[in-house]
């Protein structure tokens, strides 16, 4: 499409793109052309690049004629249409089917818990929640239940002062163990048989090292607790009901673990 020059430079000066002619030749140079702009004011060649182009007029069509059948039909529709209108004479209309009772489906009662989900598809075991240090010397094993809410640092420092008040040398902490393994309650490994041999497993790093307890699943019942422990670890030296961040916190706790340590162990 070909256009003027100077409506194909007001465009570009739209657009911020402004031509530049050199006044003089310049070496090596082509010559440019010589072009005379029109006289025109600018306005007027704005509005002519605004204006959008004539639109034709679509011709008119003339409106059918509806008579006969047509027109009876047309009628009926518009009736059928019409609320509260009666229903054209000669028109048929189709039967209503008979209304079905619809079933309604009866909602658990709101107070429902998952747990009675779970207990009737089948009874879950029961679930241990612990989170135990192990702290190693030449003649005892420091298990204890690790706070994620105080420092480990701190915790780490108390656990080793506890065995060297008592004259133990040699003080290693060893692992940890975090239980449940696995989020989901049903796979398994996550069960209470499944702690306990595990429990086990670690025991026979032991030696013939005594084990000092404390706060080793302290919310559990005695019974269950001493299933638990007493089938992996054995009778345990000390069997203390605070943890290392609880005695950190009180300091009327590390007086009855050191009473409790001396006719134990000795100190």
């Amino acid at each position: 499409m070909m256009m003027p020059e100077a409506e194909r430079q007001f465009y570009l000066g739209k657009a911020g793109i402004h031509l530049w002619y050199a006044r003089k030749a310049l070496p090596g140079a082509a010559p440019s052309p010589e072009f005379a702009f029109p006289e025109q004011d600018e306005p007027e060649l704005e509005a002519a690049a605004i204006a959008p182009p004539p639109v034709p007029a679509r011709p008119s069509v003339p409106q059918r004629k509806v008579d006969g059948v047509g027109k009876d039909r047309i009628a009926g529709i518009q009736a059928l249409m019409a609320d509260g209108t009666p229903e054209p004479a000669g028109v048929p209309v189709p039967e209503k089917a008979p209304e079905t009772p619809v079933a309604v489906e009866s909602k658990a009662p709101a107070d429902e818990s998952p747990e009675k989900t779970v207990d009737a598809a089948g009874e879950l075991p029961r679930q241990i929640h612990a989170h135990l240090g192990f702290w190693f010397s030449e003649q005892l094993v420091l298990i204890s239940g690790v706070s994620d809410e105080a420092s480990t640092r701190l915790q780490d420092t108390l656990a080793k002062n506890i065995l060297a008040a008592v004259g133990e040398t040699r003080i290693e902490k060893g692992r940890e163990l975090r239980w449940p393994v696995f989020g989901n309650l049903r796979v398994p490994g996550n069960s209470a048989d499944c702690f306990r041999d595990t429990l086990h497993f670690l025991a026979n790093d032991f030696g013939a090292r005594k084990v000092v307890l404390l706060g080793v699943l302290t919310n559990d019942s005695p019974s269950e607790r001493a299933v638990l422990l007493d089938d992996a670890l054995g009778d345990a030296a000390v069997d203390f009901s605070h943890t290392l961040a609880e005695l950190a916190a009180v300091p009327a706790y590390k007086c009855e673990l050191w009473q409790q340590l001396k006719s134990a162990v000795g100190g």
